[in-house]
């Protein structure tokens, strides 16, 4: 046996590879993407004031039918950010809806997730709380968090990204979703 087929066929889910070589490393999410089932959202928000809160809310309605896999939530600011997610929310006033992108743009597949910013919420419980470089006042350069792992939100759960602008001036940030789903 060569070294080529021993490696094979110890291999269970070998590597998908397209004809110019390129290797896919994340399967799920390619395949996903290309059956109609791969989402995103995102959306920018302008003129922060320093110390005030932008709040994205994310969630898979109880009876969605579907699971959703978290595959990033990436947050870009101007300035210096405090970032935190909280899990199990409660919308007291709903803001403005989003509506998820389909990432095959082939496909009409519609996305379950219903998502939304700038409206008014009880917070759950926080699960994770970072920082987004950026510098402070005049020294406000930019930068990029990736604040989310791969994470699997069933039927009725939710969380809110809700980032600070610690950068002691106005700025502008952004929040960014992509996730794809599956059936139960």
């Amino acid at each position: 046996m060569s070294l080529t087929e021993g490696v094979t066929k110890s291999i269970q889910n070998p590597m998908l590879q397209l004809e110019d070589g390129t290797a896919i490393m994340e399967r799920n999410f390619f395949k996903r993407i290309h059956e109609g089932y791969g989402f995103s959202i995102s959306h920018r928000f302008e003129g922060v004031a320093a110390d005030a809160s932008a709040d994205l809310y994310f969630e898979n309605p109880a009876n969605s039918g579907r699971e959703v896999f978290i595959v990033m939530i990436e947050v870009v600011s101007f300035g210096q950010a405090h970032i935190d997610i909280y899990r199990g929310n409660e919308i007291v006033a709903n803001g403005t809806k989003l509506t998820p992108v389909n990432l095959n743009f082939e496909k009409t597949i519609t996305s379950v997730v219903n998502a939304e910013y700038g409206g008014t919420y009880t917070l759950g419980t926080l699960t994770l709380n970072t920082v987004c470089p950026g510098g402070h006042l005049v020294r406000a350069i930019g930068g990029t968090a990736e604040v989310g792992e791969t994470a699997v939100i069933p039927p009725d759960f939710n969380f809110i990204v809700r980032v600070t602008n610690k950068s002691g001036t106005t700025t502008d940030l952004s929040i960014r979703i992509i996730w794809w789903e599956q059936t139960q």
